[in-house]
């Protein structure tokens, strides 16, 4: 078998990197940023420090901190009227994967003029789109990955769904220290969002081995270090450890694409509207069993890099229970809570069903997914953590 791969963008990593921010732009004869991000990292004071390093190095600053969670396309339109206008020369992302997302989507519209719509292709998979600004980008949450993947999810408010646009990244700069302010909830959301890109990654119809390198050394670390940032978010190793994670993970699911999980995760979302890694979280060890009747044999590999123990003699069955009940454990071991304690409603979760047979993506699974498929899984993810 042929296999194709390669790396969207090159990433200057290590505690302090975001030091480099404006030396590095500076590199790429560029004098004019515009700053994105949420009102989150605004108030933590990252956004101020941002600037600072950019200002310290000669670089201007002009800020739009008006991002708003799963970016909605009028927001995305806002902000590229918002570029066009500004006189910016390059685009600095900073925060979760929204303000990311949002720093790439609005870097096509300042070469594309008019709405982020007219870049969704709605008949079939999305397509890369070439040109906009320099894009460099400065994740504060270690779980999306999307500083090194080509990767945009941009809400269609018209019709409530998630929709994909790829587009360019010109630098990656992750500084584990600016996600020392991140609370154990989003801490612990972001964490698990990484793993269900590993496990849809390795599971994947179109897995390869890089892939799955990236995908296992990512799991790996989660695994070992998610709990201890949640207990203590100033633990700057676990911090570390799992910024590393997040980027491997971001390295390793835009070459295979996700699968059924994350159809699971955006019809909870539909209904719901909760975080996305929230939502991961929670389908995440339904879809380890449901994947394990098809591909044991790499189930078992996020298995062990869970922790998990095999004898060698458990059927397909038994092998996805155990690695879904591992995930389920740290889930618990980081407070994921349940939906029962949310207040959600069985059957508005199991409603979900017909979102997920249409979504394109569902065909990548391993094993098919149909209508009955489907409602296991929401009943399962339902039922199975309490």
């Amino acid at each position: 078998m042929i296999y194709e791969y390669s790396m969207l963008a090159p990433v200057v990593f290590g505690v302090g990197a975001a030091e480099k921010t404006g030396e590095k732009i500076k590199e790429m004869g560029l004098k004019r940023a515009l700053c994105m991000c949420d009102e989150g990292v605004k108030n933590a004071g990252i956004l101020d420090k941002i600037v600072k390093i950019l200002e310290d190095a000669g670089i201007e600053a002009v800020i739009f901190d008006r991002v708003l969670p799963e970016p909605p396309d009028t927001m995305i339109d806002e902000a590229g009227a918002f570029v066009r206008e500004c006189g910016a020369d390059c685009i600095v992302g900073i925060g979760g994967g929204s303000s990311l997302d949002a720093a790439k989507m609005t870097s096509i519209l300042y070469s594309r003029p008019g709405s982020i719509v007219d870049c969704m292709n709605f008949e079939g998979p999305p397509f890369f789109i070439e040109g906009g600004l320099p894009t460099i980008l400065l994740p504060t949450t270690a779980g999306t990955g999307s500083e090194v993947s080509p990767i945009c999810v941009v809400t269609h408010t018209q019709s409530n769904t998630k929709m994909i646009i790829f587009s360019g990244v010109t630098l990656a700069i992750v500084d584990p220290e600016l996600c020392r302010t991140a609370p154990k909830t989003v801490t612990a959301f972001c964490g698990l969002d990484a793993l269900a890109h590993n496990v849809e990654a390795i599971t994947a119809k179109g897995r390869n081995p890089f892939s799955e390198a990236m995908a296992l050394a990512s799991a790996k670390l989660i695994a070992e270090y998610l709990p201890a940032a949640c207990r203590d978010g100033n633990d700057m190793e676990a911090r570390g450890k799992l910024s590393l994670a997040a980027n491997f993970s971001g390295l390793a699911f835009p070459l295979t694409n996700v699968h059924v999980g994350h159809a699971a995760a955006d019809s909870i979302s539909a209904s719901y509207h909760t975080p996305h890694g929230l939502n991961c979280a929670w389908v995440t060890p339904a879809v380890i069993e449901v994947c394990a009747l098809t591909v044991p044999d790499k189930v078992k590999l996020i298995g062990e890099a869970l922790g998990v123990v095999f004898t060698g003699n458990e059927t397909d069955e038994e092998t996805g229970r155990m690695t879904g009940d591992a995930a389920r454990a740290l889930m618990k071991e980081c407070g994921v809570p349940t939906f029962e304690e949310k207040g959600f409603d069985r059957d508005t979760i199991l409603s979900g069903v017909d979102y997920i047979v249409s979504n394109v993506i569902v065909p990548n699974c391993p094993t098919d997914i149909d209508a009955e498929k489907a409602e296991w899984l929401l009943a399962r993810t339902y039922d199975g953590y309490k």
